[in-house]
């Protein structure tokens, strides 16, 4: 019988050796206790630690949990290499604790890793484990040096703890040596068993005997006596901090590019302004709320641990999602600034007509790339952007926007630089519910497929698709309990504001005690709603006796919708028709503007109303915000207004008076009433007093509008609808589509302006892609002035007028845009299915289809399906199906592989889908049309060797 190894004789305070020596002798056999150089052990490990370290990394070593979950083994040898160093900061200042003494563990960990780093899957078993005991040495040498100085009855009973935990930790490495060092086979053979009671059991006790240390703890006192106590709370401190996470290499990245081209290439990546989003979503955070969520154990263990994951903050509307998300972007951004981590990458989603990039997961995505592309803004960019950008640049491709795919590409290949990538998106539920599994998709084959860690934090309501997705995830739900404490102070805070600004209580008799009822009340009936709270707050301001607010508080109205309905009943009707008429002017324009509104703009659209034909003078943003009493808010970032909440709009949605058609009508009136005031044609002049907008409104007021009317009056005008036949929107846009030919007319001065404007700057940036496009198909050719109206119905599908200007048309093929557009050509590319039909209904001489119809048809991104299949439903024997037909919908990513199959369906026509073309689907990354054609057995796929050239490249 083998003798066991000696366990050295344990003094008084060598806890690890009286620890050893309550091992059974198969343990004390498998680590090497006596070993003379003790004080080597450390630096040894420390050594090979940083080795395999850097050889994890450069190899981008990974592996899976059982529980499916990816570590990144980089980031667990970064945790040990920082437990050994924290460690010896420890025995430098616990002057009193002998660092031999821990030699055993140390060993212990040394031995299993020198097995186990060379194999894959034995390093997956144990490597985690042998971090956290290290984690656990440092943490209980600082815990011995405070706690274990005394002979009290709570210490002794702690020191038992400690001792029983290090003879947990002990076992487990002998039983992780004796398990690795067995034959492959016979591992394999008792993997099934060992590895589950001997590795998750073993580590499960070390947990429990922790759990023992903790409560121990919270009896024993800390020896402030003791030497050197400062520094060694502040190691505790630090102990606790998160692992720093960054590459100083990252600081030294050379992009050689001058400062306009890098910022020509950031702004062709994303133009959104996240920075100015996040200023707005932190404004008005009370100090110290939020922490709850910064020291949640869910968060914490997200933060800390080193699998790539997703945390989901959840919760009902109005509970202050956006204000934990900006937090926990702030506490990010601090540890930035420390140096301790790459700066984190973020969106705040929200769901507005203004702003549709804010909704759309190809542009949260591009913004996601642009801000990975280098360290913080203004510093050069990294390699994979570059490379990106001069390679759409040699293809002819750099001006316009990266697809899904390819912003998902390059985003994979940044996150690859950094060591971690903090990603947090915010409302969700406000990302467009047809496309946000895009998002979550995209999100998802991140976490799978990123062999650096990636940390990624979203927040949304409970939307059905998005718990489906996200449930099986670490999440957070926010309820009354989490938040109680922040929404107490916020009341507090809110309620002491009001009366100082003499809006709350200002006449009241018991000021004291009316406060005190109050904040007990609202917080009473807020149940984990900021929203609500606040909006109760600001309806009681509407009272002003003392007994009237106590009847109000009697019966608060349980929910958001209810209270927004007496809200809005109250301000709808308050004393002044003027008044009321700009309250519901503003909520209108906030539903449908078609994209954010200057201060000034915004107060000179909502300060008219085309039903009387006046117009008022507003002073300030100050007494809009008044009118509208807390429905909307000023976001100083970007000068504009805003909902206050989601919400809102969701409850104006419900209501007949603000339907899609109705708001959009108010918009494209006042719209047309300032395109129509520019002109002094007397027939123009006659229509405004026919329809009572008073010309004498000033021109420098409406000057303020002109540019948003001269865009956007089209789109409105569009989106209106029914309204569009009937009222003054009838008489108003059949005067201007009527009018072409005429150099005083309303449309010609308009289509000047408009020619002027598509090639100015200001323009580019303002005007919307989508209804840039329309407008640039509306600008005629000198011979074909008579027919401008004709072009802007075909553009943005008026089909009330196709008919008609047709049949006025003595040559209608004569009439063409400057860029050689037919009427037809252009419905067909802006996808105005209506007018289009009652163009394939008229004479086929004047109608022709041409092949740049056809193409037209087949690029159209958001009804290429609908264009085509009218098209050969109507006319399939004219449509000729060309190879740059063929290309026009392989570059079509919405709806390219639906136009593909109705081209596929045509009997008649033999595609031959040749090489060129096969190559340019690849390089466009469009693997939706690749596989359509693969599998379709109507197409001649030549499969050569410049197909498979091109995608091994891509």
């Amino acid at each position: 019988m083998m003798a066991p190894s000696l366990v050295p004789q344990a003094p008084v305070n060598d806890l690890w050796a009286r620890a050893a020596a309550e091992l059974s002798d198969d343990d004390k056999r498998n680590i090497n206790f006596n070993r003379p150089d003790k004080l080597n052990i450390l630096a040894e490990l420390h050594e090979a630690a940083e080795k395999s370290r850097q050889r994890s990394m450069e190899s981008r070593w990974t592996y899976t949990r059982k529980s499916g979950e990816t570590v990144i083994v980089r980031d667990v040898f970064e945790k040990i290499v920082r437990w050994i160093d924290m460690f010896k900061q420890v025995g430098d200042v616990a002057v009193r604790y002998d660092p031999a003494y821990a030699s055993l563990p140390w060993a212990g960990i040394r031995l299993v890793l020198q097995i186990a780093v060379n194999d894959s899957n034995k390093l997956g078993l144990v490597v985690e484990g042998l971090a956290r005991i290290a984690e656990l040495i440092c943490r209980l040498t600082v815990t011995e040096a405070l706690y274990l100085q005394g002979t009290s009855k709570a210490v002794k009973e702690l020191e038992r703890a400690v001792v029983k935990l290090y003879a947990n930790i002990l076992g487990y490495l002998s039983k992780a040596k004796q398990y690795l060092e067995q034959g492959t086979a016979k591992r394999m053979f008792k993997s099934a068993v060992l590895t589950k009671t001997q590795f998750d059991s073993g580590l499960n006790d070390i947990r429990t005997a922790e759990n023992d240390v903790d409560r121990c703890m919270a009896l024993a006192d800390r020896n402030e006596s003791v030497n050197n106590y400062t520094k060694l709370t502040d190691l505790l401190t630090r102990i606790d901090a998160p692992l720093r996470r960054m590459d100083n290499d990252l600081n030294n990245i050379h992009d050689d590019l001058q400062a306009c081209r890098r910022a020509e290439i950031v702004r062709w990546l994303s133009p959104e302004p996240y920075i100015q989003h996040h200023k707005q979503a932190t404004r008005d955070i009370l100090t110290g709320t939020g922490q709850w969520l910064l020291s949640d154990t869910v968060f914490k263990e997200w933060k800390d641990d080193s699998t790539s994951s997703i945390l989901w903050l959840h919760g009902i509307p109005g509970s202050g999602k956006s204000k934990l998300v900006s937090i926990a972007i702030e506490d990010a951004l601090k540890r930035f600034k420390a140096g301790d981590s790459p700066q984190p990458v973020f969106f705040y989603c929200s769901r507005n007509p203004a702003e549709p990039a804010r909704s759309d997961p190809n542009a949260i995505f591009a913004s996601l790339a642009r801000q990975l592309s280098c360290l913080e803004p203004g510093k050069p960019l990294l390699r994979p952007t570059v490379e990106l950008f001069k390679k759409k640049e040699e293809e002819g491709f750099a001006s316009g926007l990266l697809q899904m795919d390819e912003s998902l590409t390059l985003v994979l290949q940044l996150i690859a630089q950094y060591p971690l990538t903090t990603i947090i998106i915010d409302a969700m539920d406000e990302c467009n519910p047809r496309k946000r599994h895009e998002l979550l998709k995209a999100l998802e084959q991140i976490i799978r497929d990123s062999s650096s860690l990636v940390k990624i934090f979203v927040s949304s309501r409970n939307d059905q698709d998005i718990v489906l997705r996200l449930q099986h995830y670490p999440n957070l739900e926010i309820d009354s309990r989490r938040n109680g404490d922040d929404i107490a102070r916020f009341v507090k805070n809110q309620t002491e504001q009001l009366i100082q600004d003499g809006e709350l209580l200002q006449y009241s008799t018991s000021q004291v005690e009316m406060k005190k009822l109050i904040v007990d009340e609202v917080i009473k009936g807020a149940t984990g709603m900021f929203r609500w709270a606040s909006m109760q707050l600001q309806y009681l301001c509407s009272f002003d006796l003392d007994a009237d607010i106590k009847s109000s508080l009697g019966r608060l109205p349980p929910d958001l919708h209810t209270l927004y309905a007496e809200l809005y009943e109250m301000l709808s009707t308050k004393p002044g028709k003027v008044q009321a008429i700009v309250f519901k002017n503003v909520l209108r324009w906030l539903l449908c503007a078609q994209r954010t509104l200057k201060t000034e703009e915004f107060l000179c659209a909502v300060s008219m109303d085309p039903q009387s034909g006046k117009s008022v003078s507003l002073a300030s943003k100050d007494l809009v915000l008044k009118i509208c009493n807390n429905f909307i808010v000023f976001d100083s970032q970007l000068d504009t207004f805003r909902f206050a909440h989601l919400s809102v709009r969701e409850f104006l949605e419900q209501r007949p008076a603000y339907n899609n058609s109705t708001i959009n009508a108010l918009a494209a009136e006042i719209c047309l009433w300032t395109l129509l005031s520019t002109s002094s044609n007397f027939a123009t002049e006659e229509l405004l007093l026919q329809l009572g907008w008073h010309t004498n409104t000033s021109q420098a007021r409406l000057g303020k509008l002109r540019i948003y009317a001269d865009i956007y009056w089209a789109a409105h005008c569009k989106s209106a609808r029914g309204e569009r036949s009937s009222g003054r929107l009838k008489m108003a846009l059949k005067h201007i589509l009527s009018g072409g030919g005429e150099a005083s007319s309303s449309i010609t001065q308009w289509n000047d302006r408009l020619w002027r404007g598509l090639l100015s700057v200001r323009w580019l940036v303002e005007a919307r892609w989508d209804v840039r496009m329309a407008l640039e198909d509306t600008v005629p050719t000198a011979n074909s002035a008579l027919f401008a109206g004709l072009l802007i119905a075909c553009a943005f599908d008026f089909e009330e007028y196709i008919e008609d200007m047709v049949g006025r048309a003595v040559l209608t093929i004569q009439c063409v845009n400057t860029q050689g557009r037919s009427p037809l050509h252009v419905a067909a590319r802006n996808g105005s299915c209506a007018s289009l039909s009652r163009l394939l209904e008229q004479d086929r001489q004047y109608i022709e289809i041409t092949e740049g119809v056809v193409k037209a048809a087949a690029g159209n991104r958001r009804s290429g399906k609908e264009v085509m299949a009218l098209l050969l439903n109507r006319r399939g024997a004219d449509v000729r199906i060309t190879e740059e037909v063929v290309k026009a919908a392989a570059g079509n990513w919405s709806s390219g592989k639906e136009v593909m199959a109705l081209l596929l369906d045509q009997q008649e026509v033999n595609i031959q889908i040749i090489e060129q073309v096969i190559v340019l689907i690849i390089k466009s990354f469009n693997k939706n049309i690749v596989i359509l054609l693969f599998n379709r057995q109507e197409a001649d796929v030549q499969i050569t060797k410049k197909v498979v050239k091109a995608a091994i490249e891509n």
